[in-house]
């Protein structure tokens, strides 16, 4: 009867491991799947289903996450879903949900750096800390790196009357000097794209340099032979009205919606939206000018 009792026991217990190595290759064969068709999403021409679609797509990709926390890939794939739906889509007209899902994505992108040890608990440590331990990052944590940065400084724009929020601001600026110093053209160069931004749109006395501005922008055209329509449209709403040229402002935002979109691969959703709103930076010119 022991015998019988420890043979059934064995039998259990073989059958609970095989039925978990089935659902780790279940689980990793969808995820392979999603990140194959990540570019399908990308280069989706229909700006509305795209915006229909990214609900579902992010809870698809976030149960996964929560039956495997550890795979780094499927973080990816959430913070980039999470900061590119909150930019995309919500920021204009929704900014409460685009912050929220702002650091929703920092935070699937923190996760899958803190995988590495020298990366755990990173946000929450002293800048100077903060700072040594991204020495520590490689070309490998370029992803994890830009989509931080991204939710994060997107989180901090949406927030401005938030004291606390704006006293990360120089943690942000450290990712994105990292992701420049490893990988500068890193989806369409969006560390230079993020200095442009930044520097046009703080006044001098706070670190805001025109000149420096202009710069990043040159840089992440060339890096994209000027076919990245969303470069044109961040640079005229803040490099252009910064200097307040207004010609300069008219001149991009025609380019955008005279241009095809989906030029550069994986770029076409994001061109879509880029015409969008070139379309009402130019309905609300007087408004900068």
């Amino acid at each position: 009867m022991r015998n019988r009792f420890f043979i059934l026991a064995l039998i259990a217990a073989s059958l609970s491991a095989c039925a978990s190595t089935l659902d780790r290759v279940a689980l990793r064969s969808t995820a392979d799947l999603l990140a194959r068709g990540r570019a399908a999403s990308l280069d989706e021409p229909d700006y509305q289903l795209a915006k229909d679609a990214m609900p579902a797509q992010l809870k698809l990709v976030e149960t996964l996450i929560a039956a495997d926390p550890a795979d780094r890939s499927l973080r990816r794939l959430a913070a980039e879903a999470a900061d590119g739906g909150a930019f995309l889509f919500l920021e204009d007209s929704e900014p409460a949900r685009a912050k929220a899902l702002y650091l929703r994505g920092r935070d699937h992108a923190l996760a899958g750096l803190a995988l590495k040890p020298a990366f755990a608990a990173l946000a929450s440590k002293p800048f100077d800390d903060f700072s040594a331990a991204l020495k520590a990052a490689t070309g490998d944590d370029v992803p994890d790196l830009f989509w931080a940065g991204f939710g994060w400084a997107g989180f901090v724009n949406l927030s401005k009357d938030d004291a606390s929020a704006l006293t990360d601001l120089p943690k942000v600026v450290a990712l994105m000097t990292r992701v420049q110093e490893l990988d500068p053209d890193f989806h369409f160069a969006g560390a230079d794209l993020f200095f442009g931004v930044y520097y046009a749109s703080r006044p001098v006395l706070l670190g805001g340099d025109p000149k420096r501005a202009k710069n990043a922008f040159e840089r992440a055209h060339k890096s994209t032979r000027g076919d990245f329509l969303m470069a044109h449209v961040l640079n005229a709403r803040w490099y252009a009205v910064a200097v307040q040229d207004k010609e300069l402002f008219t001149l991009l935002l025609r380019k955008v919606l005279e241009s095809p979109s989906g030029r550069l691969p994986q770029a076409r959703l994001s061109d879509e939206a880029a015409k969008r709103r070139a379309a009402a930076l130019l309905e609300k010119i007087d408004d900068y000018f």
